[in-house]
């Protein structure tokens, strides 16, 4: 994790800075300012900017939805659905795909700089909700001269914020494509998100949030994390 911190001080990602004179209140009650928010972009944006398509990443995702990943070389994760004719065809469609608020691929999150102590956040980050991601996502939207989406997409984490596009902003999109997400969580999933929670805090390098500041990464408690959601992503069919 310290690594791909390094990595990605060193990336020229698209980025703006929203919430700039009015400070976002998240749903915690707490707010942000200068929020860095980084984004990827594909295909043109005509004249009336009406074709837009914002695409929502999964938990483990980033805006980097399609051609090469610049830190893993890797295709993007929705490489096969998104680019020139493809399902979301850039010859037809502007594409953004925005890090999360609270993501570790350049939008502030943890490892952003606290500007009241000028260290990193680490665990004093505010929770944050997917209403949250989404607001600062519309923030982006706005900044770019942007009023009213084609579509959102997206799956899993990336459908709720579809999901919440939709109830919060349905002015604002045409329609709206959410995929492998339900309206709420059952007590079953909130379980499963728990035991991954607790395997990263067992892990020795967890240093009790402070592993960035020791040069440590909690990866064992971390790839049982993976491990425990996986049984929860994949039915037995």
């Amino acid at each position: 994790m310290v690594q791909l911190a390094q990595k990605i001080d060193k990336l020229d990602y698209q980025h703006k800075i929203v919430a700039t004179e009015t400070p976002l209140v998240l749903d915690s009650g707490k707010s942000l300012s200068d929020i860095c928010v980084a984004y990827e972009s594909y295909g043109e944006l005509n004249a009336d900017r009406t074709n837009v398509i914002l695409v929502c990443h999964a938990l483990t995702g980033d805006q980097y939805v399609a051609g090469k990943h610049p830190i893993t070389d890797k295709e993007g994760w929705w490489d096969s659905f998104v680019g020139s004719g493809k399902a979301i065809d850039t010859d037809k469609y502007f594409v953004i795909c925005t890090n999360i608020l609270g993501g570790c691929m350049g939008t502030t999150g943890p490892m952003s700089i606290n500007p009241d102590t000028g260290k990193i956040f680490g665990l004093d980050f505010p929770v944050v909700t997917i209403a949250d991601m989404v607001r600062v996502q519309k923030l982006l939207m706005d900044e770019l001269g942007i009023a009213k989406l084609f579509a959102v997409v997206g799956g899993s984490m990336g459908g709720a914020q579809a999901l919440e596009w939709a109830a919060h902003f349905p002015d604002s999109l045409e329609r709206a494509v959410i995929m492998a997400i339900g309206s709420r969580y059952s007590a079953q999933n909130i379980a499963f998100n728990e035991v991954s929670r607790q395997s990263l805090i067992a892990d020795p390098n967890w240093s009790k949030g402070a592993y960035h500041e020791k040069g440590t990464s909690p990866s064992s408690g971390l790839s049982v994390a993976r491990m425990s959601k996986h049984i929860t992503y994949m039915s037995e069919d």
